[in-house]
């Protein structure tokens, strides 16, 4: 009787001894996962991609100046802009359908915000060039920039430019930059004795130069930019990484 008291004394103990192991090792399991569910959101928060607070994030540095997202703005709602008309003529009741087109091994989408980071920093060497040269815009130019400038204010809402961070007079702003790029653009393929597409932004001529400047793009950081999202609203089929 009293081995079997103390039979069930042990039993007891040790029954008590494995309940607090197990109780530990929950209350790690736990713990452990409180952590990696912490550090998945805050990983998340920190890379979730925000494009109005994101606009003086830096997306190029050329020749050690950095351009930010704002300065890229202006390209994009033009590049937007183009493409949706594209995609309103190729089908105009689901305009999706041309953004998700995949021509020669790419996606229309993916290639147009290629093109749209080609043409700001083609147009930012261009247009610093101009200014050393003191190169100014005629009477005539101007004219034409405002009216060009006039036209995508009116085909973007108020609720695209909102979204964008984009205003009428940054629009008026750029367009005048992007006038006066073009301007010195022909001036240097007259000079060079090459034609004007040489010198644009996937032009030979232009290639060339770019070799002999300093240029780093934070590529991680522009793959997040939502093109086709940012004055528009789409829903793209396609998963392709943009890297």
């Amino acid at each position: 009787m009293l081995q079997s008291s103390a039979s069930h004394k042990r039993s007891v103990i040790i029954r008590g001894a494995l309940y607090e192991k197990t109780g530990i090792a929950i209350v790690g399991i736990l713990a452990a996962t409180a952590i990696m569910i912490y550090l998945a959101a805050l990983y998340g928060n920190r890379n979730r991609f925000d494009y109005l607070k994101d606009l003086d994030k830096t997306v190029f540095t050329l020749d050690g100046t950095d351009y930010q997202l704002r300065d890229m703005t202006y390209y994009i709602a033009r590049q937007e802009m183009e493409i949706e008309k594209q995609a309103m003529v190729y089908d105009p009741d689901d305009t999706n359908a041309y953004w998700g087109l995949h021509t020669n091994g790419k996606f229309i989408r993916l290639e147009a915000k290629r093109a749209v980071l080609d043409r700001v920093v083609h147009d930012m060497m261009f247009y610093e060039a101009a200014k050393k040269e003191g190169m100014e815009l005629d009477e005539k130019e101007k004219q034409y920039a405002r009216d060009s400038a006039s036209d995508l204010c009116y085909d973007l809402s108020d609720e695209q430019k909102e979204r964008a961070g984009l205003t009428d007079e940054e629009i008026y702003e750029m367009t005048d930059k992007a006038a006066l790029v073009e301007k010195y653009q022909k001036i240097l393929a007259d000079k060079e004795g090459e034609n004007f597409g040489a010198y644009d932004y996937n032009g030979k001529a232009y290639e060339k130069m770019l070799e002999e400047h300093k240029l780093k793009v934070k590529k991680k950081f522009w793959d997040k930019v939502p093109f086709g999202n940012v004055t528009l609203n789409h829903k793209f089929e396609d998963q392709e990484d943009e890297s």
